[in-house]
């Protein structure tokens, strides 16, 4: 009778020899994913090592494609199950950049995916079995994950990754399909008024003025630095990714264009591509933009970064959001980098239309730019002259009364 046949994924019994060097010799028999079955062997100064050193050789031989573990079972917890997911995901997303296709998901947002994993999953839920994981036990974590919008993130991530299980045949449905849904809030969009913008940059002058009186000027940029966001309509990632061969026209008469391509990962380092997979685009400033970049440049700092650290690498988006907060005061709360950006898309689109705005801020769809960036006028234009079919009847009819009167 023969050996019985392995499952795909798993090995024999280990098996060990003492060579004639004195060292020892473990190996196994591993069925791979195409169904053979091969032997893999190890060697080490030990027994014990090399049995060790085997076990090493067989765990890499079950990992897949994305780095992780090839199989998904019922037994495996949603550790394992987010992990592979995960991977997945950002082989993907790397497989599809060196295709030079566009990534369903950008690095940004499998970044952030992660934080989800890391900060509010896998401490909830971290060796939960996959078959434990019931529309019951999930719904339960939902409504007790607080604040809200970490329930929303939480959802969204494990549904994904569920549907992976699914997929795999590790789940035999998704147990979040029908579990509790957070309610998503719909913040309005809000802008500066020029009013705003003014006192906004007061604060920042005055903040600058307040550090040491030893030391150079703390947060020496900042001012300049909203002026770009004020000038651009970028994101906060995207001025401070900008390098000095991404601005044009400078020195000469005419407009002072800014191309917006890069921003910042979350390492602060410089990379190709908007947030999540828009295409770049090239913007012309103001003139108060364009003095502010003049100024910035007439300091002569020696390197290749807009606007630089000391040792001339990217600021993070972290310290100028830091420095943000000291700056705004109470009143201004609601003010973070990205207000400025919806400010200027609101301008644009109260003086030039929707589509014009959505072009300022190199969105794809104009929708986006309604829904999410354009602070609704309260004031309804004169659109009186729509109503005179109404107004000739009734001002004809008020004359013959008044005549009457008469």
């Amino acid at each position: 009778m023969g050996r019985p046949r392995l499952e795909i994924g798993t090995f024999g019994d280990i098996n060990t020899q003492l060579l004639a060097n004195g060292r020892w010799k473990a190996r196994a028999r591993f069925r791979d994913r195409d169904g053979v079955t091969r032997e893999v062997k190890a060697v080490a100064a030990t027994e014990a090592k090399a049995k060790a050193k085997l076990r090493g050789a067989l765990k890499d031989r079950r990992r897949g494609p994305a780095g992780t573990d090839d199989e998904l079972t019922p037994e495996s917890t949603v550790a394992d199950l987010l992990t592979h997911w995960i991977a997945t995901c950002r082989a993907d997303t790397a497989l599809a950049r060196t295709n030079g296709a566009r990534p369903r998901k950008t690095e940004d947002t499998l970044d952030g995916y992660e934080r989800v994993i890391d900060k509010i999953l896998i401490p909830a839920l971290r060796a939960v079995r996959l078959r434990e994981l019931t529309t019951q036990r999930v719904d339960r974590y939902l409504r007790s994950c607080t604040p809200v919008s970490a329930a929303r993130d939480a959802r969204t991530v494990l549904s994904q990754a569920c549907k992976m299980a699914v997929a795999y045949g590790a789940l035999d449905y998704s147990p979040v399909a029908a579990a509790y849904t957070p309610p998503r809030s719909a913040p309005k969009p809000r802008a500066l008024t020029p009013d705003d913008a003014v006192e906004m940059r007061r604060r920042i002058v005055k903040w600058q003025g307040g550090g040491s009186k030893l030391g150079p000027a703390r947060g020496y940029d900042r001012l300049r630095i909203f002026d770009v966001l004020l000038a651009t309509g970028a994101r906060i990632g995207e001025v401070l990714a900008l390098t000095w061969e991404d601005i044009h026209g400078l020195d000469g008469d005419g407009p002072v264009t800014v191309y917006i391509g890069h921003r910042l990962d979350k390492k602060s380092h410089r990379v190709d591509g908007r947030k999540a997979g828009g295409d770049s685009y090239t913007v012309t400033i103001p003139e108060f933009g364009a003095a502010a970049l003049r100024e910035q440049r007439a300091l002569g700092i020696p390197f290749t970064p807009v606007f630089p650290t000391r040792r001339g690498t990217h600021q993070s988006e972290a310290n100028v959001r830091t420095h943000w907060r000291a700056i705004r005061g109470e009143d201004f709360k609601w003010v973070v980098p990205h207000s400025i950006r919806k400010s200027v898309v609101t301008a644009v689109e109260r003086s030039m239309g929707l589509e014009a705005a959505a072009r300022q801020a190199g969105h794809s769809s104009s929708e986006i730019t309604r829904r999410h960036y354009v602070e609704r006028s309260v004031t309804v234009p004169d659109y009186t002259a729509a109503l005179d079919e109404y107004s000739r009847p009734i001002r004809a009819l008020q004359a013959a009364k008044e005549q009457q009167a008469g």
